[in-house]
C-alpha cells in the first residue's frame, strides 16, 4: 500500500500579507476624503436649516408684533427697570424655535450677565440649543464665562461677566468702515453713495424707554426698502469666544475669556452688536488687547473676531439667512462693496451678483 503525504493548508506569505495591507490602506485613503466630504455636506445642510429656522422665527415674531426683534435692547434705570438691563435677539425668538419653556423662565427686568448676585437668567443663558449651533463648529455645547467687564459699558450697567452657551450665529446689525468696504469715488460720493449714516441692517438696537438716544426703532418687513430678498439678516459667526483665523485657533482663551470678547452666546446681549468692517486677509492679531486689523479687504472667513465679518468652518464661504427667510452660501471671495450693500436695508443699492 502506498502512503501519500498529507497536504497541509497553504498559508499567506509575508509579501502577500503586506500587499493586502497596502491595498486596504490605499482604499481607506481613497474613502476617507469622500466620507469627510459627505459629513461636511450634511453639516452644511444642517447649518443652513438652523439659519432658516432662526430667520423664520424672526418672521413668527414679526407676525405677532408687527416688527422683527431687536438685535439687542437697552433700558436705563427707571421706574419700570430698577437696574439698567440689556437683552438680545436670541432670547426674543425662543418661543418661535420651540423653546417657550426657557422663554417663560427668563426675567427681562434682570440682567443677562453675572454680577455675582443670584440671577435665574444665567441658567437659561447656559442652556445649549442645537438651533444656534453649526455642526461644523468645534463649539457645540460649549458653556463659557468671560472675565469681568467694566461698569457702564452702557450707562448704568454694572460690572459683570458674560456667561452662556456659545452660538455660531449673529445678526448683521450694520456696516462700519464704509469708506474701506465701499470705497466710493468722488462722483459716487456726490451721487449719495458716501457714508450718509444709513448703514444699518434689518435687526437694530432698540429701547422701550422714551427719549433713550442710544436706541432706534425696531423694523418690520415693510420697512426694508431694499427688499427682504436682497438683505442679510443673520449670518454665521462661528467658533467664539475662541478666536480663529482661517479655521485655525490662534488664541486659546484662558479659564476666563477676556471681557471684550463678550457676545459669543445665543443669549449674550452683545451678540447682536455686530457691525462688520472687514479685516486683513490673514486676520492676524496685533496690539493690546490683541485683535485683527479693524477694516480691510476680507469680510468672510479671515477671522471670527467681533465686528469684522462672517466666519464659518465650511470650505470656501459661509451661510447667511436673508430677510425673506431663505439661506445663501456666500463665497469668501465676495466683493466688499457687494457685502456692504447687502447688509444695508434702506439705501437702495443695486446688487447684481452676490458672489
Amino acid at each position: 500500500m502506498t502512503v501519500r503525504p498529507s497536504q497541509g493548508r497553504r498559508a499567506f506569505t509575508l509579501i502577500e500579507l503586506l500587499v493586502v495591507i497596502a491595498i486596504i490602506g490605499v482604499l481607506i485613503g481613497l474613502l476617507l476624503p469622500a466620507v469627510q466630504k459627505v459629513r461636511e455636506a450634511a453639516n452644511r445642510m444642517k447649518c443652513t436649516n438652523n439659519l432658516k429656522q432662526l430667520a423664520l422665527a424672526e418672521h413668527g415674531y414679526a407676525d405677532t408684533y408687527g416688527k422683527f426683534t431687536c438685535a439687542w435692547d437697552y433700558e436705563p434705570p427707571s421706574a419700570n427697570y430698577p437696574i439698567a438691563v440689556s437683552h438680545n435677539w436670541g432670547v426674543y425668538v425662543l418661543p418661535y424655535v420651540e423653546q417657550n419653556n426657557l422663554y417663560q423662565q427668563y426675567n427681562f427686568k434682570m440682567l443677562a450677565f453675572d454680577t455675582g448676585v443670584a440671577n435665574p437668567n444665567l441658567a437659561v443663558l447656559q442652556t445649549p440649543l442645537k438651533v444656534f449651533q453649526c455642526p461644523s463648529s468645534p463649539n457645540n455645547g460649549l458653556v463659557y464665562t468671560t472675565a469681568t467687564g467694566p461698569a457702564n459699558v452702557l450707562p448704568g450697567l454694572p460690572a459683570g461677566k458674560a456667561t452662556g452657551s456659545a452660538s455660531d450665529y449673529a445678526p448683521l446689525q450694520g456696516v462700519r468702515k464704509w469708506d474701506i468696504l465701499v470705497a466710493p469715488t468722488p462722483a459716487e460720493q456726490a451721487a449719495g453713495l458716501g457714508d450718509i449714516g444709513q448703514r444699518h441692517g434689518i435687526l437694530r438696537n432698540a429701547s422701550q424707554t422714551p427719549g433713550n438716544s442710544l436706541s432706534a426703532t425696531q423694523m418690520g418687513p415693510t420697512d426694508i426698502l431694499d427688499g427682504l430678498t436682497n438683505t442679510f439678516m443673520i449670518s454665521e459667526s462661528g467658533g467664539r469666544p475662541a478666536i480663529y483665523n482661517a479655521q485655525r485657533q490662534i488664541v486659546v482663551p484662558a479659564a476666563n475669556t477676556p471681557y471684550y470678547l463678550m457676545g459669543a452666546g445665543w443669549g449674550d446681549a452683545f451678540n447682536g452688536e455686530n457691525w462688520p468692517g472687514g479685516t486683513s486677509t490673514d486676520g492676524n492679531l496685533t496690539g493690546n488687547p490683541p485683535q485683527p486689523p479693524d477694516g480691510g479687504p476680507c469680510v468672510i472667513n479671515c477671522t471670527n473676531y467681533p465686528s469684522r465679518g462672517m466666519y464659518s468652518f465650511h470650505s470656501g464661504g459661509a451661510n447667511v439667512a436673508m430677510g425673506d427667510g431663505s439661506v445663501r452660501f456666500l463665497a469668501q471671495t465676495i466683493s466688499t462693496r457687494t457685502f456692504a450693500f447687502m447688509i444695508t436695508s434702506q439705501r437702495g443699492e443695486v446688487v447684481t451678483n452676490p458672489n
